[in-house]
């Protein structure tokens, strides 16, 4: 694919029989990751059969986009779930999907390999459309840094260990409650996890 030339960090979509595309811009931070959500969340209310991300002009990943991809990845594999699949991803974008296992729950296709059926993208770049989300208030966009941070300690048990302080942070930031297992022992003693 020929990829939009980019104005920026940007998300861009298009639905063409039943299928929908996500060109991701530029750097792909958690400042992009309420606009995808957004397209992905209307593409799975569409009907769309198959999301396809495509990473050809992203530059870099964060951990909130990847854990955005994750969440997707994840959802795909419910009996109700849309598949999706990610696109001319350059090898270092790999690269930091594998380090926090979110390759393993998506399918990833280097540049010039498409998933079997999805031939002639052109319609798609064709019809891309800028996708702008409203302006997220600083407790929702703790949630969402939350969420997708949480989702990628369940894709990898290692990550837990990587994000343990982002986390504990960004649920004060949201006004969550803590959970139960993050409680200190009553009697201030450490216990080793089972």
């Amino acid at each position: 694919m020929t990829a939009p030339r980019p104005t920026g960090n940007q998300i861009l979509a298009a639905t063409v029989d039943q299928c929908t595309m996500v060109a991701v811009l530029g750097a792909a931070t958690f400042r992009l990751a309420p606009s995808f959500r957004q397209a992905t969340q209307a593409a799975r209310l569409a009907g769309s059969a198959l999301i396809v991300i495509d990473m050809a002009a992203c530059t870099t990943l964060d951990s909130t986009f990847m854990g955005s991809l994750a969440s997707l990845g994840l959802a795909g594999q419910q009996p109700d779930g849309t598949p999706t699949v990610l696109i001319n991803l350059s090898s270092h974008l790999h690269g930091l999907l594998r380090g926090l296992g979110v390759d393993r729950i998506l399918k990833i296709y280097p540049a010039h390999s498409l998933p079997n059926g999805l031939g002639d993208l052109a319609p798609f770049v064709d019809n891309l459309q800028p996708i702008e989300s409203l302006p997220q208030a600083p407790q929702d966009m703790a949630i969402l840094m939350y969420d997708a941070h949480e989702t990628l300690t369940r894709v990898e048990p290692e990550n837990m260990q990587r994000f343990q302080n982002v986390l504990t942070f960004l649920r004060q930031e949201a006004g969550l409650p803590s959970p139960p297992s993050a409680a200190p022992p009553a009697n201030g003693e450490s216990h080793a996890a089972s």
